[in-house]
């Protein structure tokens, strides 16, 4: 993500906030959530390959799609942030790795919005024109969700890469600054409009325009004993989404009100990514989403985790042999 605010132009007032408390508290936040999230990811991931019907089902093909997205991030991208919070600089002093970090970051937070967009309209065909989305799946299903990570990678890679302009990157600020293609003022607004601000418009509408019809559709549903069914959807939908509006809304709406008016303490939040903890909700809850939106995916790793329990308790324990003298001394006692 990238501020499409010219920061070199506007004079805002110094340490408004505290950087570094805000800094000390995120690098501990995440240090504690990232390896928890990655162990949790493995557990979805081994509970999905263990009962492949999980990912047959259309329903979930796109809750786990963008859990392998936010896996990426917390892999890839995630240790690199963490590092700039401990060193107060970026990983490595290049212009090679800021073009890397930019590419990455802003790939995997463009195909994350865009992903929960699409879940979002597909959630409500899916509920109320469940056959025509089945009988089209690959044009409605499986042709967007692969063409939203493309396009991204390919409009972050050309901007960044081949966009004809020299970014003045900064060593001492979080994913090295801003590119200079959002400087811009046409390309910079329009890729955060269309890659930013639209997709969350899609999720929030979608959302409630879901949950009114399935509201006020509910008597006909119960009567064709498909309510708690869709239902069950509409709070799969909830769940993924709902962690989307804690890590993006207050990022987006501080964008939007400084665009239609300046104001010093929510620009310096924007400007030097204050609000960056944010982003990574999504990411570290994601496997603890998917456990608690796949009904049937909670149920596998429940079994995985007893069975893993019994084995270590039995192992503890050991085999206990009886011999024939035991039996013999036992009977004698009796």
């Amino acid at each position: 993500m990238s501020s499409s605010l010219d920061n070199s132009s506007t004079i805002i007032p110094a340490h408004i906030l505290n950087w570094a408390l805000s800094n000390e508290l995120t690098f501990w936040s995440l240090i504690i959530l990232i390896f928890p999230s990655i162990i949790g990811s493995f557990l979805v991931f081994y509970g999905v390959i263990r009962k492949k019907e999980i990912l047959h089902r259309i329903k979930n093909q796109l809750i786990l799609l963008i859990c392998v997205v936010h896996f990426v991030q917390a892999v890839l991208e995630l240790p690199l942030t963490i590092i700039y919070l401990h060193r107060g600089t970026v990983p490595v002093a290049s212009f090679v790795f800021c073009d890397y970090w930019q590419i990455l970051i802003t790939t995997l937070n463009m195909a994350t919005l865009g992903l929960n967009a699409h879940l979002s309209i597909e959630r409500y065909l899916l509920i109320f024109h469940n056959a025509f989305i089945q009988k089209y799946s690959i044009s409605l299903h499986y042709v967007p969700a692969i063409s939203l990570i493309i396009v991204a990678l390919l409009y972050t890679f050309i901007c960044i890469v081949s966009y004809p302009c020299k970014s003045t990157y900064d060593y001492n600020a979080v994913v090295c600054g801003d590119a200079c293609f959002t400087l811009n003022p046409i390309l910079g607004p329009l890729g955060w409009l269309i890659f930013y601000l639209v997709p969350l418009v899609i999720v929030v509408v979608s959302n409630l325009l879901l949950i009114i019809q399935v509201t006020l559709q509910k008597r006909r549903m119960l009567q064709a004993n498909v309510w708690k069914k869709n239902l069950g959807m509409v709070l799969q939908l909830l769940t993924v989404t709902g962690v989307l509006y804690v890590s993006w809304l207050p990022i987006i709406l501080t964008s939007v009100i400084n665009v239609i008016h300046l104001t010093p303490v929510l620009f310096e939040l924007q400007a030097n990514w204050l609000l960056l903890g944010l982003i990574y909700i999504a990411v570290l809850s994601s496997p603890l989403t998917a456990i608690v939106a796949i009904p049937e995916l909670r149920k596998e790793i429940y079994t995985m985790i007893q069975g893993w329990r019994g084995k270590i308790m039995h192992d503890r324990v050991g085999p206990v042999t009886i011999t024939a003298h035991m039996v013999t001394k036992g009977t004698q006692q009796m």
